[in-house]
């Protein structure tokens, strides 16, 4: 008997809600149907599309530049990378490792008197052991 009452009360209140809905949406509706025949409203999407169509071109040679500096990088790194593989599966024994910091304490300090040990991350000997 109660989900009988939950179910006949929910669909008076969907049918009220639909009712009153409805309108409300036929309100915001017309709102906007005004809205967008406004002629303001007609005049600043001309606007707006006639800078796009102005401004598409100067945008498609921007991206097309960053394209190819971000391809040129790319293929730049994998070369550099290729180099290094071949260079480990060589056996020489010596590292071709380059560090993009200027001191790095895990590859040897380029000014071996750095103390890294108050940074609490690794010393040139090692992690630190700092608490």
């Amino acid at each position: 008997m109660r989900i009988f009452t939950f179910l006949a009360g929910a669909a008076v209140g969907y049918l009220v809600g639909a009712r009153a809905g409805r309108e409300r949406y036929d309100q915001i509706r017309d709102k906007a149907q005004d809205l967008w025949k406004d002629p303001r409203t007609q005049e600043k999407l001309n606007d707006v599309g006639s800078t796009i169509k102005d401004k598409a071109p100067d945008v498609g040679s921007a991206a097309a530049s960053a394209a190819g500096n971000v391809a040129g990088k790319v293929k730049e790194t994998a070369t550099n990378a290729s180099h290094r593989a071949k260079s480990s599966e060589s056996g020489s024994g010596t590292s071709s490792h380059t560090s993009d910091h200027i001191s790095d304490p895990s590859l040897g300090s380029a000014d071996a008197t750095s103390d890294w040990s108050d940074e609490g991350g690794a010393t040139p000997s090692g992690p630190s052991a700092v608490s």
